[in-house]
């Protein structure tokens, strides 16, 4: 049940009813004319630009998409799936890739995967911290939303966690790579390139008051701000070395500063790290 709630929370596509029953819906948020918000505006990429940005889920209690909390979210599903490969394997969930080849948990990760993918610049890999209205949607049905969306700002943040999800995501789509031709290359250069961005901008904090008294519109959504970003950049040389065996991504920063182990949550991903 917990693992079907995903489909659940698709975005972009309609949710019939022989796999959504009774919730079934019709699609809202194509999120195919997202637009960059003036406070992620880059030369190559100017503010007002349109980026295609389709899929994701929705989040908790609203209609936008985050990339940080997509970290925990996508790592977890990605962690249950590396202990208990056999029993995903023979999991089917009712969702409209059940047919396939690949297990169900796969498949509704990487309707997240495939939407992150899109939140990351190509120009300079940098990753955009989320994808939202300027204000919350009421209490409408997703297709009744239509007001424009925008990519907001990137951050160290973002750019960590996408690092993290994108390297572990890697070494498990690598074994569908007749499903997904090239994939799993295209995730790990995707990783490599945010971790090398973060690696020069370490400390790009996601400030939503700050950003809204120099841009328009405003955007009063969740936040997500997080403000200390060494467990994320614990997680993404985890994923990464684990990923590639590259002896510079376990050298890159100090894995083990001190001997806490905090429990996980979107901002604090320490532990992820040293569970992989």
């Amino acid at each position: 049940a917990g693992l079907k709630g995903f489909y659940y929370q698709r975005m972009s596509i309609d949710l019939p009813e022989n796999a959504a029953g009774k919730w079934h819906r019709k699609a809202g948020h194509p999120d195919s004319k997202a637009l960059v918000h003036p406070s992620a505006d880059l030369a190559q990429r100017a503010a007002g630009t349109v980026i295609y940005s389709t899929r994701g889920w929705l989040d908790a209690g609203d209609y936008n998409k985050y990339i940080v909390n997509s970290g925990i979210t996508t790592g977890t599903l990605l962690a249950a799936y590396e202990d208990f490969p056999e029993y995903f394997k023979t999991q089917k969930l009712n969702i409209p890739e059940s047919s396939n080849q690949v297990p169900d948990l796969l498949d509704e990760a990487l309707w997240n995967l495939r939407w992150m993918l899109t939140m990351q610049d190509p120009n300079d890999g940098g990753v955009y911290h989320k994808l939202t209205n300027p204000a919350f949607d009421g209490m409408v049905m997703p297709d009744k939303a239509d007001k424009p969306r925008y990519v907001v700002q990137k951050g160290t943040g973002a750019a960590l966690n996408f690092a993290a999800v994108m390297a572990q995501a890697s070494r498990v789509y690598k074994n569908y790579n007749k499903d997904f031709p090239g994939l799993a290359d295209t995730m790990l250069t995707a990783a490599t390139r945010a971790w090398e961005w973060a690696q020069k901008n370490p400390k790009v904090i996601y400030d939503q008051d700050a950003n809204n008294k120099q841009f328009e519109p405003q955007v009063t959504t969740g936040a997500y701000g997080d403000r200390e970003f060494s467990d994320e950049f614990i997680w993404a040389a985890s994923e990464l070395y684990v990923t590639t065996k590259q002896d510079k991504y376990y050298t890159a920063v100090n894995l083990f500063p001190d001997n806490n182990m905090p429990l996980p949550s979107w901002n604090q991903v320490r532990l992820l790290g040293y569970y992989t």
